[in-house]
């Protein structure tokens, strides 16, 4: 290459990097999600680390402040600038991104039918018989009209549970803490995947219970390895994510689903079924909750079909153990709100949800192919379906530094480490959001980035703090 064509590269490279104080923020995300920096841990002073990278102070004190709004750190007057706890967890302010960063990290339905089909419903709330109890205290499990209306969802899922069993919730999150809360103790052990969902993690930290993390393969998590482990330890519950699994996409096999039931049968451990993606996937292999049904809890959501503004999520608990999860959500939000219960009822009862649902897929299926064309060579698994694949990254490249190389040029993604349950090692992947970007033409532009970020070589982006 001419001294020229070098130049004219270089030039073409600071053009597209980000501001310092954006790449000194990516650099220090990237050290925080990969635990280099654990919580608790101080950054350097301002002036200290402005003196050591020749930056402005202003620099660096809006890099901290990036920080800041993605709750990774905190400032102290004692201690100055303080790593927290919240490292997995990922920015979901989708207006607070930094301008020019495309992000690919929340996991949110492709297309915004939702809000259309909001403003059409809005005006004809009044008219339901059921406004009137808007604004009256509902029963914690929620009303028997929000009840039946969900059975219509979860049905979807392969199986037609009791609306005696049913508890609404606030979401999936808030499901999941009313299982944890109503029968895990601190001290307990909870057996997940390796790689999981973060707000488990979130949950073990608040609850103080033990998360032991296996293996997985094609057909899901290992039922031998969870055999294993019960023959050596107590192991109260274990939490899967059959369908569409958050975040390698692997969707458990009929045959894996019914070695797991076993186990818990061998070791009398609760199951706890996320499956908040079953809906997406249509028919499929069963439920856990129908193979085991006096010992599965079972979450629903409408958030990853419809959209995340709706905070509606269904618990479905073994026979007689709904008023006990009631409990919690009582404790924790004295009654889900009734009014997005309301419109989410009407949507399930008049075939709204299920035409938002369609959109969403047919919008996933053509984003899907963008990703085949476009990331072609590479590895990658992925459903039309889903709303995320999961992009293995060749060596040399480790997940923090792709991470954070990629953030430099805008795109922002989740590194494998954000779902590690534990510090043992994991595969050097990277969660990709297609349903996250505004447009087709945005995530073409991100995924170019990809791309080209995957057949380059891993950079330094301000050396080491």
């Amino acid at each position: 290459m001419s001294e020229r064509s070098e130049l004219s590269q270089t030039n073409q490279e600071r053009e597209t990097r980000m501001p310092a104080y954006l790449e000194l923020a990516s650099e220090l995300e990237a050290r925080i999600r990969s635990g280099a920096l654990p919580p608790g841990s101080q950054l350097p002073p301002q002036r200290d680390l402005a003196r050591e990278r020749s930056l402005n102070v202003s620099t660096v004190t809006r890099a901290y402040r990036e920080l800041q709004n993605l709750n990774l750190v905190m400032g102290s007057t004692r201690r100055g600038t303080i790593v927290t706890g919240d490292g997995a967890m990922p920015r979901v302010d989708r207006a607070a991104s930094p301008a020019g960063v495309i992000d690919l990290t929340v996991n949110r339905p492709a297309i915004d039918d939702f809000q259309q089909r909001l403003a059409q419903s809005l005006p004809d709330l009044s008219s339901d018989p059921r406004f009137r109890q808007m604004q009256e205290y509902q029963p914690p499990e929620g009303p028997a009209w929000a009840r039946l209306a969900a059975r219509k969802w979860i049905s979807l899922n392969g199986f037609d549970p009791s609306e005696d069993d049913i508890v609404v919730t606030s979401g999936a999150q808030h499901a999941l803490l009313a299982v944890i809360s109503s029968l895990i103790e601190p001290g307990d052990t909870i057996v997940c995947d390796r790689l999981t969902y973060y707000g488990l993690i979130a949950l073990a930290q608040m609850f103080r219970f033990h998360i032991i993390g296996i293996g997985s393969d094609e057909q899901g998590m290992s039922a031998a390895e969870l055999d294993d482990i019960c023959c050596r330890e107590p192991v109260r519950a274990v939490f899967t994510v059959p369908s569409m699994h958050n975040p390698t996409v692997v969707t458990m096999s009929e045959a894996r689903r019914k070695e797991l039931v076993e186990v818990a049968e061998k070791h009398d451990l609760v199951i706890i079924e996320d499956d908040v993606y079953g809906p997406m996937l249509g028919t499929r292999a069963s439920a856990l909750i129908t193979l085991a049904p006096a010992r599965t809890y079972h979450i629903s959501a409408l958030s990853k079909a419809l959209a995340p503004g709706l905070r509606v999520g269904y618990l479905t608990c073994p026979p007689g153990r709904a008023l006990l999860s009631a409990e919690a959500v009582r404790t924790t939000a004295w009654m889900p709100s009734p009014l997005p219960l309301l419109l989410a009822t009407r949507w399930l009862e008049d075939g709204t949800a299920e035409a938002i649902l369609k959109a969403q897929l047919a919008e996933l299926r053509a984003r899907h192919a963008i990703v085949t064309t476009i990331l072609a060579g590479h590895s990658f698994s992925a459903d039309p379906r889903c709303m995320f694949l999961w992009l293995r990254l060749p060596a040399p490249w480790r997940c923090e530094d792709f991470a954070a190389n990629l953030r430099a040029h805008g795109v922002a993604v989740m590194a494998a480490t954000a779902f590690a349950c534990d510090r043992q090692p994991v595969e050097h992947a990277v969660r990709v959001n297609v349903g996250c970007a505004s447009s087709r033409e945005e995530l073409a532009t991100a995924l170019r980035i990809i791309a080209a970020t995957l057949n380059d070589r891993p950079r330094a982006l301000a050396g080491l703090v």
